[in-house]
């Protein structure tokens, strides 16, 4: 007699299905090991990537732009080895890298020489309004200068702070019947500027050449100027980024300024004194030669360029009747006005490191678009034919700029 187990058929289907497959298996072995053999090549890779591209372009665009230049140098550059190798991956730290290394000083003495334009202009106007003692003959005039001035942080090109001091003089004359006093003049000032933020600073000697003419149409009067400026330029920057080795990196070069300009005014007569609405238009070009530094691996070139800038200026000048001080007779005048400059405001300068890489264009602090300003002098006749004069100029504008200037100037009439 047999017994039939009634289970057993479905007791064994069921073993079977809980059981996994030989082939199954076998899969998920396979894809363990394809993932294992990917991250073995994938981990390498990247490090090597990581490695290669370890100047992360971000911040301000100077800072982006010194990035790529640093990126851009050759794998096997000392320079990128060194920098590398140390290279801070905080990005403040390295950001802060990025401003040593940038040679922002050398925008900023552009942006400067364009804005101090304004003495060469400043001076022949002066000459030419002849508020006393230089109504009739020929003169020779003298004059010394000094000033101090500040460009504040545009969140791209650090602040800069400039002092000056300079002398200048010339003679002028009556010319055509006395209708025009046409004059020439001659000027020389050394100049200092910091950028205590990028650990930079430059000096420069400047020598100034200019002619001037004027002349009056009952209450119109026309004045006309040309000058140009020679600078001899030095620079010096102090260097210490992860890497390197602190060093003093340095160079000299020259460049100039050409300009020409003009004054339309016309005068009116109110109680003791003149009033003359005036509008003063000036044309300025500047060119620097290319230069090349030394001093450290982090040097750099420079290539020459130029940039064009329009100034106009509206204001009035106020003189007012002479008046005595003891046996001293005493003019004072005033003069306020608003300039706006035009063209290239937003002086760069195209720079590579000498270990190699591409150029990268860096740009300094924008010539003031908008400025105020303020003079006023007083003017002592000490004998009939010869004047002391004390002025003070002031502005201030756009970017945070503020320029201070105090002249001591005499004229002697032959």
């Amino acid at each position: 007699m047999r017994i039939r187990n009634r289970n057993f058929g479905t007791l064994g289907v069921a073993a079977r299905h809980d059981q996994p497959s030989i082939h199954s298996a076998g899969r998920r072995v396979g894809y363990v090991l394809v993932i294992g053999a990917a991250l073995a090549v994938v981990t390498p890779f990247s490090a090597a990537i990581a490695q290669s591209q370890p100047f992360v372009a971000s911040g301000s665009p100077n800072q982006v732009a010194v990035a790529t230049a640093l990126q851009s140098l050759p794998a096997r550059s000392p320079l990128r080895t060194s920098l590398q190798s140390q290279w801070p991956t905080d990005p403040a730290s390295a950001r802060a890298g990025y401003d040593r290394l940038s040679g922002e000083i050398h925008a900023a003495v552009g942006t400067q020489m364009i804005e101090d334009s304004h003495f060469a202009r400043d001076m022949s106007f002066a000459r030419l309004s002849c508020a006393a003692g230089c109504a009739d003959g020929s003169h020779l005039w003298g004059q010394a200068t000094g000033g101090w001035s500040q460009q504040g942080n545009n969140g791209n090109a650090g602040a800069i702070t400039r002092d000056m001091g300079g002398v200048m003089g010339g003679v002028d004359t009556l010319i055509f019947h006395n209708s025009w006093r046409v004059g020439l003049l001659f000027g020389y000032d050394h100049s200092t500027l910091t950028a205590d933020s990028r650990d930079s600073t430059a000096s420069t000697h400047d020598t100034t050449y200019g002619a001037y003419a004027g002349t009056q149409w009952g209450a119109l009067t026309l004045k006309l100027g040309a000058a140009y400026v020679r600078h001899d330029i030095s620079t010096d920057r102090f260097v210490q980024v992860p890497g390197l080795a602190a060093a003093h990196v340095g160079t000299d070069y020259y460049g100039d300024t050409a300009q020409v300009f003009g004054e339309l005014g016309y005068g009116v007569r109110w109680g003791g004194s003149t009033w003359q609405p005036y509008l003063q238009l000036a044309q300025v070009r500047q060119n620097f030669e290319s230069f090349h530094e030394s001093g450290s691996p982090a040097a750099l070139l420079g290539r020459s360029h130029e940039a064009d800038v329009t100034y106009s200026t509206l204001g009035v000048h106020f003189v007012a009747d002479s008046f005595q001080l003891g046996n001293i007779s005493v003019n004072a005048r005033a003069g306020i006005g608003w300039r706006h400059a035009m063209g290239d405001v937003d002086v760069d300068h195209a720079l590579a490191f000498r270990a190699g890489g591409s150029y990268y264009n860096l740009n300094g602090l924008v010539v003031s678009r908008n400025v105020g300003v303020l003079d006023a002098g007083l003017d002592f006749t000490l004998a009939p034919d010869a004047v002391v004069s004390l002025s003070y100029t002031g502005q201030a504008g756009s970017q945070r700029t503020v320029d201070q200037d105090l002249t001591l100037a005499m004229s002697v009439r032959f």
